[in-house]
């Protein structure tokens, strides 16, 4: 049987081409999860782009895998003449628009981002745990990867030193949770880091459909102090965007080698942080860090590096001066 998945259309055409390979890694990374070995292809479907793949039937287990595609707009069967819907499990836990409302400079794609996690996760051994997926983003900015995790009803975690950044991204959930009359309740709290001083925490909790309580945090720090904020092995997968440009080199310092120095400190202790079994993918410009360095600095810091395969073509063109690629690991 033959099924093809529609593509979410993107407004820039150029950039709508370039993701084609990553859109068809991230499939097969998901279905390779949901325990379908086969590969994916690309294709025009009624004018729209769309990826297609042959399997047997498929179980409602499989199906919210692929409902989770970064790029999913439609599902269902294809015969090579008819193309017929399939009624999709899941869906957005508070609402599509959350991570989509704020415009700003420097913003992250929000589907991008569902890539970014889903890369994580599907590569983690949480994927099809009871237990509840804790994501952390330690370079959070305004909140597009938190916002993500929580519609999937998740716990999520951000930590960035920018504090304007920070505090803008938990009083615009605490809005949306008010417009939406969602109950919930905001605290800040304080943590002891031993030679750094106190670093302020804000939490917003809410209602979980079975009565528990989720909860988004957002710590004002630095992003390799989160073990000694959080605790060790606290997080099921870590999802970050690096910054692009040397203008937005660490510590001001433009070129490569501050950020593969950034990375050299900051993956052991983001490792100590994970959970083991949990999974870290990293996006970046392959302009300012190579691929193969940050996998690289990766394996020094103790993670299975995934390689090969789907892994090795998500490379995308995104701007003139951009050419972004993800890496991501496992912590075994």
């Amino acid at each position: 049987m033959k099924y093809a998945l529609v593509l979410w259309p993107l407004s820039n055409q150029r950039y709508e081409q370039s993701h084609i390979n990553p859109a068809i890694s991230e499939l097969e990374i998901i279905l390779q999860a949901a325990g379908i070995h086969e590969s994916v292809s690309h294709m025009t479907l009624a004018g729209a782009g769309a990826l297609s793949f042959s399997s047997g039937e498929l179980s409602e287990r499989q199906l919210a895998y692929i409902r989770t595609h970064s790029l999913f707009f439609m599902f269902g069967r294809w015969d090579g003449e008819n193309f017929a819907p399939i009624m999709m499990p899941g869906g957005d836990y508070l609402g599509s628009d959350l991570a989509a409302i704020q415009k700003y400079k420097g913003k992250t794609n929000e589907r991008f981002t569902n890539q970014l996690i889903n890369l994580a996760l599907y590569s983690c051994r949480f994927h099809d745990a009871e237990e509840k997926i804790h994501l952390l983003d330690p370079m959070c900015g305004r909140g597009t990867t938190l916002f993500q995790a929580v519609n999937r009803e998740w716990n999520a975690t951000g930590v960035d030193t920018d504090k304007k950044d920070a505090l803008e991204c938990v009083s615009f959930f605490e809005k949306y949770l008010k417009f939406n009359k969602i109950k919930h309740k905001r605290t800040q709290s304080s943590r002891t880091i031993p030679g750094k001083g106190a670093v302020s925490v804000h939490s917003v909790r809410f209602g979980g459909d079975k009565g528990d309580l989720l909860c988004l945090n957002c710590a004002i720090a630095d992003a390799n102090n989160t073990s000694k904020i959080f605790g060790k092995e606290a997080f099921s997968i870590i999802c970050a965007d690096l910054p692009y440009g040397v203008q937005h080199a660490p510590s001001g310092q433009g070129g490569a080698k501050s950020f593969e120095n950034m990375l050299l400190f900051a993956l052991p202790a983001w490792r100590e942080a994970l959970k083991k079994g949990g999974a870290i993918s990293l996006s970046y410009n392959t302009h300012t860090l190579k691929t193969e360095r940050v996998r690289e600095i990766m394996e020094k810091a103790g993670f299975e590096v995934m390689r090969g395969g789907a892994y090795d073509n998500m490379e995308h063109w995104v701007e003139q001066a951009v050419m972004r690629d993800i890496a991501v690991c496992v912590k075994n």
